[in-house]
């Protein structure tokens, strides 16, 4: 997801066929992994962790010197998955904007998770 070369239309069509067939919690520890994946691109220093418990998936860590935790519920996750396969990464991307962590430029990844807005 997101690797070197892969078009923005690959990238979509993975992303599609992992939320039509994940269980919802694994398919948002991928999509948390990808943000985890992109916020250490542009900062190693960036300290960024992802652990799935009995019915939920945890984000949490420090990035741009802010800490942040983002919570979801089984449910919760399986929620975003049927609005979209970019819908979750949209949210936690918003999410992590309102604590003032953005992404310092524009991705293939980050074109699919905005180009692909319901």
């Amino acid at each position: 997801m997101g690797g070197e070369g892969e078009t923005v239309e690959e990238a979509v069509s993975l992303r599609a066929c992992m939320a039509a067939h994940l269980p919802a919690a694994a398919f948002a520890v991928c999509v948390m992994r990808c943000v985890q994946a992109e916020l250490i691109r542009f900062d190693s220093k960036v300290a960024v962790h992802v652990d799935r418990g009995d019915g939920y998936v945890h984000l949490y860590g420090e990035a741009q010197g802010t800490a942040f935790s983002l919570l979801l519920t089984n449910s919760e996750a399986d929620e975003w998955k049927a609005d979209g396969p970019y819908a979750l990464d949209r949210y936690i991307w918003t999410e992590l904007g309102k604590k003032g962590i953005f992404p310092m430029q524009m991705t293939p990844y980050l074109q699919a998770v905005w180009l692909m807005e319901s």
